[in-house]
Parts: C-alpha cells; sequence; structure tokens
C-alpha cells in the first residue's frame, strides 16, 4: 500500500494505467475505494492515472486542523512531485474540480490540462450552490432531485425502491460518520473547504487548455454556474451535457470526450 509524506501528512495514493500522466481528484467525501473512481472507467487505458485518498479520508491522515482549498490542492501537487511528477493533466469533478482550480492557479508550471466537471469559482460575484449545509436535514428523495432535476416528486412516486435505497445507501454513511471520529472530522473540514472558496476572479490567471462540462439537470451545480466558470477562463472549451451531477459517469461519450480532451 504505498504511502508519500506531504505536508506533514501521510497520503494513500495509487498508480494505474499506462500512458501520459493524469493527476485525479475526488468529490467531496470520497476516496479510493468509492466504486465511483476514475480506475473504473476508460481512462486508466489510455493515461498513467494517479489517484488518491484525501486528508481525513480513507487510509491517510485526518490532521486535526482545518484546512482550505489551497490546502487540498497543495496536498494533490506534493503528491504529484513525491511521486516524481514534474507536470500531468488534472482532472477533478464537483469539490475536486475545486481543488484542481487552486492547483492550476499556484502550480501552474505542473498543468498540461485541465478539467473541471460539475463544479465552480466561489466567490461573492458568482456564490453558486450552498447545499451542502442543508444536505443532513434533507430526505433521500430531496437529494436525488437535487443531484438531478429530473429525479422529481413524479419520478419517485414511479421509482420507490430507488428511492428506498438511497435512503438506506444515506442512512449507512451518516451511521460509519458517525462511528469514526477521524472521518467526520475529515468530511467537516472538506464542507468547511467548501463554504470557503473562491477562485473566480482568480480564474483569468489559468493558462492550461481546459475543459469545463456541466449538466444540464444537475440542481446543486446548475448550468449558469458551470458557463460561468468556464467564462472566467480564456479560451476554456465548455460544454453542457444531458446529465444531472452525478450522472455523467456513467455515459461512456463523456469519457471519450473527457480522454479526447486530454489526449489534444
Amino acid at each position: 500500500m504505498p504511502f508519500a509524506n506531504v505536508n506533514g501528512i501521510k497520503i494513500h495514493y495509487q498508480i494505474r494505467g499506462a500512458g501520459p500522466r493524469l493527476l485525479f481528484i475526488h468529490g467531496i467525501g470520497a476516496d479510493l475505494k468509492n466504486p465511483i473512481g476514475i480506475f473504473n472507467t476508460p481512462v486508466p487505458q489510455h493515461f498513467t492515472v494517479l489517484a488518491f485518498d484525501p486528508r481525513g479520508f480513507g487510509e491517510s491522515d485526518s490532521p486535526d486542523e482545518p484546512c482550505s482549498m489551497a490546502d487540498l490542492a497543495d496536498d494533490a501537487a506534493g503528491l504529484a512531485a513525491a511521486v516524481g511528477w514534474d507536470h500531468y493533466h488534472v482532472f477533478g469533478a464537483s469539490m475536486g474540480g475545486m481543488v484542481a482550480q487552486e492547483l492550476a492557479l499556484r502550480h501552474p508550471s505542473a498543468v498540461d490540462r485541465l478539467v473541471l466537471g460539475v463544479t465552480y469559482g466561489g466567490g461573492a460575484k458568482n456564490s453558486g450552490p450552498r447545499v451542502l449545509d442543508k444536505m443532513d436535514q434533507m430526505s433521500a428523495a430531496e437529494k436525488l432531485k437535487l443531484s438531478d432535476l429530473r429525479q422529481d416528486e413524479n419520478w419517485a412516486a414511479a421509482n420507490p425502491e430507488m428511492v428506498a435505497g438511497a435512503e438506506a445507501q444515506s442512512r449507512a454513511a451518516r451511521e460509519a460518520m458517525q462511528a469514526n471520529p477521524a472521518l467526520l472530522r475529515g468530511y467537516n473540514h472538506q464542507m468547511n473547504a467548501v463554504f470557503q472558496h473562491d477562485t473566480f476572479d482568480r480564474l483569468p490567471r489559468i493558462n492550461a487548455p481546459t475543459l469545463v462540462f456541466g449538466g444540464r439537470y444537475d440542481g446543486s451545480c446548475p448550468p449558469e454556474v458551470t458557463r460561468a466558470l468556464a467564462g472566467q477562463i480564456p479560451g476554456a472549451r465548455y460544454e453542457l451535457l444531458e446529465s444531472g451531477h452525478g450522472s455523467w459517469y456513467f455515459d461512456p461519450s463523456v469519457w471519450e470526450m473527457i480522454i479526447g480532451f486530454l489526449r489534444g
């Protein structure tokens, strides 16, 4: 099980695949054990992929101190440097896209190409979604609709088994977190970093070729937010997908788009 010491933190990572280097950054609450991850996609067939457990999750350390998005970006860049990578592509979705923005701004010479999925730039001018603090009070049906607006009340009534499954999953995740102080601490630190995230006015400094994509039916990060993000990055390509916040992951054509862009 490979580890690296980065910024005083022990970080667990994996490297798989072959080809040009790609650093992948997970979304909020996710780590290498999450089945919805980069290693379960076609990407490692085309790239050498580095992915990791962020601080507070998986096998990585869970520091007591809070962290900012910049700290998380420095963790990712520091890990890449620790394994001998001096330049690479970067892909982050949702919160991972926020980390990726800071990485591209703080370590511009390291980033060859940048992919930002279903994410936003924060800041007062583009406050974006502020729903994470309400998630604990939401029902499973409300969370499903937030993820994909097509999963509305009529959809929920027609798919009770999916709503029940989501409720059971949510309950299990909540219980696991409450039983693990290190995991709960890591999650709370990520939440605070998201609330403080603000790259919007600095985004024009990103000089890497960038692909931004959003989901037409994403209730937590709607099209106007992802479009505004792309508009701040010089020359960025913007794609609006027929998806919600996470359903794009299961669309092979999306991976073809990402792989094609990263190949240049």
